[in-house]
């Protein structure tokens, strides 16, 4: 587990992934698929997720010559883990946002999260 957290920890790692799971994307693409990440941490994310075999690069025999990346199979499996993120994610916002309304309402009401104990 902590190989694979480690790799997903990695800064901009998962939105990387995420976007190649759609298939094949040249690096232009993902840089307006990904508009906040810089040119060169996507080039340092590509490199890094090609040396631990999770993508592949592909240089097509165009004039002039383009990249394609695209997930490996290794890279394909870790889909369903950020899938799984994604959710649990979502369902952790959901509840933080709930406790904070919940806060608030005590606190207009004058109660108190100390006079609820």
């Amino acid at each position: 587990m902590g190989t694979c957290m480690k790799l997903l920890g990695g800064a901009w790692t998962p939105e990387v992934v995420w976007q190649l799971s759609g298939g094949p994307r040249r690096f232009g693409e993902l840089r307006k698929d990904i508009p906040r990440i810089s040119p060169k941490m996507l080039s340092a994310r590509l490199h890094d997720l090609e040396e631990k075999g999770v993508v592949r690069r592909t240089v097509m025999p165009t004039s002039p010559p383009s990249v394609e990346y695209a997930l490996t199979e290794l890279g394909a499996e870790l889909v369903p883990v950020i899938n799984v993120m994604v959710k649990v994610g979502t369902r952790l916002r959901n509840a933080l946002r709930q406790g904070e309304r919940g806060s608030e309402q005590r606190s207009r009401s004058g109660t108190s999260a100390q006079s609820l104990r």
